[in-house]
């Protein structure tokens, strides 16, 4: 995975994809926050944090993943109940829950807590022409969930993901 051409800490990050169809994923990068990519977990594509606003020992930060469903779920709306399946089975119910699309893919935006820690997850299920799904998911969490930077950070993030196919 590499990041764009920008300077380390500025500009958007672009999160190449990792097999010839999978879709590339763009994320804001929003002031203070910096970007470390992951190629230990397949699914773990990397991970914002932003260490200035760390509050009772934890630095807010955003996991990105994603994951190949193919031969897993047939349709989106099945990926997308797939992975809220996977969160309600680690954090129990949820706060709230929104549907929504991201880049005209399906997307549901919910918010739980997690390990004492309020928590949202944006969950966007992509489809190829190939009838291959992806989940992608971009997980946010602080202890200072009033905080007007993090607030500003996540509004971003939310609103601003992107997700492309390859051209065929």
């Amino acid at each position: 995975m590499e990041a764009d051409s920008q300077p380390a800490n500025e500009g958007p990050i672009q999160l190449d994809p990792r097999d010839i169809d999978e879709p590339t994923i763009t994320l804001p990068r929003p002031p203070g926050w910096e970007f470390l990519p992951s190629n230990e977990s397949p699914p773990v594509r990397g991970v914002l944090y932003n260490q200035d606003l760390r509050r009772h020992g934890f630095t807010p930060n955003a996991v990105v993943t994603c994951e190949d469903l193919t031969g897993q779920v047939g349709l989106p709306s099945q990926a997308l109940a797939k992975e809220r399946a996977a969160i309600i089975d680690l954090v129990g119910d949820l706060d709230t829950e929104a549907p929504g699309t991201v880049s005209g893919f399906p997307s549901r935006t919910i918010t739980y807590n997690l390990q004492g820690r309020p928590a949202t997850g944006l969950l966007i299920a992509v489809q190829n022409a190939k009838a291959r799904i992806w989940a992608i998911t971009v997980t946010l969490q602080t202890t200072d969930a009033d905080n007007p930077h993090y607030i500003a950070a996540k509004q971003a993030l939310l609103e601003s993901v992107e997700v492309r196919l390859p051209t065929p």
